[in-house]
């Protein structure tokens, strides 16, 4: 068992961001991720193209996990992927005792960043969706160079549904649908759209899909009642995220939600625990890896002070 002054559970870029900051506050840090470094911007948008994040004009979200991940450990944290956090409880000396499936870790400080161990792609919810999962229906970005589509549509209207379009466009022709009222993406981000060619249906709600062995068609409901059939030969749902909450809730930390409140320095109600990224809650929060990346910073330097308290009393 190693001890560390600080221990962060997850490594999308909240994550990453909170290890790198903190590898140059405190003498030592690690990070515990349940796949593989990057999160969501690997697992799920891989060839996702991040255009908002500062500095870039535009760069593949793999390759922005790459670099922060890189940066994280430039600077001293210990990374260890496919190191998915089972248990935390209280340490001895005051801190925290991590439990993966290789071995126990002890840290003084504690950053939660999306610390919910699995998010499972948000489904639509609609009779026969389970027929098309492989079969034309998907949940994340395929390689565009796998894509042989001629047609697609993305269901979503935030900010990732219609980047995963702008990526379609290059391979195939791709209308989006937004499952239920208006877009939520930039404005900049919708014109992006128009200007490429991707149709836009906002007055609609995906109520059905057919096909035979697989999908050939996305069955919409206008706001009027009327029902159109948009022919795809790959459908993208892009509607968020679901949290797997079952592993934190076993933790003697009394964590009972899908988000963990914390103030302006991301202090949890718990001593000694912060938390960022998706799993961290306060009003006003703007959810963007930008933001991210903020709270990782403020989080580390929030840490560094608590541990520095710990070591004079």
């Amino acid at each position: 068992m190693s001890t560390y002054d600080v221990a962060v559970a997850g490594g999308g870029p909240a994550g990453l961001s909170a290890a790198m900051y903190a590898g140059l506050r405190v003498p030592s840090t690690i990070v515990l991720e349940a796949e593989v470094f990057g999160g969501q911007l690997v697992d799920t948008y891989p060839t996702k193209p991040v255009s908002d994040f500062p500095a870039q004009e535009t760069i593949l979200s793999r390759e922005l996990a790459l670099r922060l991940a890189a940066q994280a450990e430039h600077f001293g944290a210990e990374l260890r992927e496919h190191r998915p956090v089972v248990h935390v409880g209280r340490g001895g000396s005051g801190g925290y005792l991590l439990r993966t499936g290789f071995r126990h870790d002890e840290a003084h400080a504690l950053v939660l960043a999306l610390m919910l161990e699995r998010f499972c792609p948000r489904r639509l919810g609609i009779a026969d969706e389970e027929r098309y999962p492989g079969r034309g229906l998907t949940y994340r970005l395929p390689p565009l160079e796998e894509i042989e589509a001629r047609r697609a549509v993305v269901v979503g209207g935030g900010d990732s549904a219609l980047d995963a379009a702008l990526s379609l466009r290059e391979v195939t022709a791709v209308t989006v649908v937004r499952r239920r009222d208006g877009f939520r993406a930039f404005v900049h981000t919708q014109d992006r759209c128009a200007d490429a060619g991707a149709g836009l249906v906002s007055d609609g709600e995906v109520v059905g899909l057919t096909g035979e062995d697989r999908v050939e068609a996305v069955v919409v409901k206008r706001t009027d009642g009327s029902l159109v059939h948009l022919p795809a030969d790959l459908v993208l749902v892009s509607i968020g995220q679901v949290p797997e909450l079952g592993g934190v809730r076993s933790w003697d930390l009394g964590l009972d939600g899908s988000h963990l409140e914390v103030d302006t320095a991301m202090r949890s109600r718990i001593p000694g625990v912060f938390a960022v990224g998706d799993y961290a809650a306060y009003p006003g929060k703007v959810r963007m890896i930008a933001t991210a990346v903020t709270e990782g910073s403020t989080a580390a330097a929030t840490a560094e002070r608590y541990v520095q308290q710990m070591s004079s009393s």
